[in-house]
């Protein structure tokens, strides 16, 4: 079998032949650096999944580069180099990724939390400092929204709410390692059902929620790393991409206090849409929040 990366007939790296010595750290890396070239930042996609399969840090790769990669290492890097190589996202491959300066696990059936979404974090904080806030989080996934505010803000109590039980499993995990458990109740439900809000409290005082937005015709175009690994139901609601952002604002009018806050992320084109979701009759300042690239990306809106 040739290792990854070598062409027919070429010489195969240290430890590629039978007998011949184990692979370095620092060899894999080139290795691995080479293959991976072209991809974004792949000096630093090497590390992790380094890191990751031998179970240390980066600074422990720096001080030992010489150090011999086990054979059973080699081998399950060799499989998730070829994952990475076929476009499947990093962070399923290494089960985790950052938000907001913590590690929050990840797979297949959860939605990869992106820095965009930290913007509503940031908003939530900014706009309510108050010592207690209590807040619900439509469509936790993984939970990086609604553990992030009760972990930034130990007084504050939330819940978490999916569809989906093993997402809800995700998230309750990540509280737990994240020591935010005891200020979250994860909730398996429906929020786009009519009536959801019957069985819940009315008297919040902040929603979060980054909802499935992306439209059919826009989920065709997008990046195949995208589109081919992460779970579409986590991204399509329907054929506008407007279906679950507008059960959001509704179950939100529902449940928050007067006075209290929605923030919602939507898609880059759909500012105007999403604020038009928002009657004057239900909603005052209602405003169109920016990402750093300067992009429509969520929405503000007050409780009347």
């Amino acid at each position: 079998m040739r290792a990854f990366g070598q062409a027919a007939g070429t010489a195969g790296p240290p430890g590629s032949d039978r007998g011949s010595p184990t692979v370095t750290r620092r060899r894999w890396l080139e290795q691995a650096g080479r293959a991976l070239r072209g991809t974004e930042a792949s000096r630093r996609t090497a590390e992790l999944l380094l890191c990751a399969v031998l179970d240390t840090t980066r600074v422990a790769l720096i001080a030992h580069p010489d150090r011999e990669v086990p054979p059973e290492a080699e081998e399950r890097l060799a499989e998730l180099l070829a994952r990475r190589l076929a476009g499947e996202p990093l962070a399923y491959l290494l089960g985790w990724r950052e938000f907001y300066g913590r590690s929050f696990e990840v797979d297949a059936a959860t939605l990869i939390p992106r820095p965009e979404t930290e913007h509503l974090v940031d908003e939530a904080l900014a706009r309510l400092p108050e010592r207690t806030v209590h807040f619900a989080d439509l469509g936790t996934g993984s939970g990086c929204l609604a553990v992030t505010l009760a972990a930034e803000r130990p007084f504050w109590k939330g819940v978490a709410v999916d569809i989906s039980e093993h997402a809800l499993e995700t998230a309750r995990r990540n509280a737990e390692r994240l020591d935010a458990a005891d200020r979250l109740t994860f909730v398996c439900a429906d929020f786009t059902r009519p009536g959801f809000w019957d069985a819940g409290d009315a008297g919040l005082h902040l929603v979060v929620s980054n909802p499935p937005y992306v439209g059919e015709a826009e989920y065709a175009a997008l990046d195949p790393g995208v589109r081919d690994y992460e779970p579409k139901t986590a991204l399509v609601p329907g054929p506008t991409g407007l279906e679950h952002p507008r059960a959001v604002v509704e179950a939100a009018w529902h449940i928050l206090r007067p006075g209290g806050l929605l923030l919602m992320e939507h898609g880059a084109t759909q500012g105007e849409a999403v604020r038009a979701l928002c009657p004057p009759e239900r909603w005052q300042d209602v405003e169109t929040g920016r990402d750093l690239a300067g992009l429509d990306r969520y929405l503000a809106a007050v409780h009347r």
